[in-house]
């Protein structure tokens, strides 16, 4: 299925029919507070999933909202009929615990990072993500707007922007929405704390 910039995927306390994997673009999960505030969960990239935890138990509800933070094309599996197909296989079952743990995995590191980095070395983190596989330089668009991509790293759009300008000392160019690293093996020392 594919959605536009901004389209609904799922609100939370929707009852959860379907879990999905991103294909092409950005698929972002939040929670809206009465004040008005959103609070990012978290972004999926290409060949992602999410939901798919929502496989283990029936009548169970979204406990955030889905939505595409870009152009999104995303696989759509409905949970009753997965469901079904685990308890018939061990190995899709296994895989199913597999996405699941490496999810987790992926948060506990991101709270990590994001108690206990500064804020430009989470940008060098997530610039990274971006990359093609390998070393040398590397050139794409920011798939998504800064004010998301700040918050997703929990800060403000003024510090992402401010602190993304310091990161020309590494090598990385940013402008307009345009991102040229010259150096990805440097940008990937300075993430691990080789740099510093």
């Amino acid at each position: 299925m594919e959605l536009a910039l901004g389209q609904s995927l799922f609100q939370q306390g929707m009852p959860a029919e379907a879990f999905f994997v991103v294909l092409e673009g950005w698929a972002t999960l939040f929670r809206d507070q009465p004040n008005g505030n959103r609070i990012v969960i978290h972004l999926f990239g290409p060949g992602e999933s999410f939901a798919e935890a929502l496989i283990s138990t029936d009548n169970l509800f979204y406990p955030v909202s889905a939505e595409a933070a870009s152009r999104l094309r995303v696989a759509r599996f409905d949970l009753k009929i997965y469901r079904d197909l685990v308890s018939q296989s061990p190995r899709l079952a296994l895989a199913v615990i597999s996405a699941v743990f490496k999810q987790l995995r992926g948060l506990v590191d991101q709270i990590e990072h994001h108690s206990g980095w500064p804020p430009r070395r989470r940008i060098a983190g997530f610039l990274l993500r971006m990359c093609r596989a390998g070393e040398g330089e590397n050139r794409f668009d920011l798939p998504l707007e800064q004010q998301l991509i700040a918050a997703r790293l929990s800060m403000t759009p003024w510090t992402f922007s401010r602190e993304l300008g310091r990161l020309s000392e590494l090598g990385v160019d940013a402008k307009r929405g345009q991102i040229v690293i010259h150096d990805t093996a440097r940008l990937a020392r300075f993430v691990s704390g080789e740099g510093e």
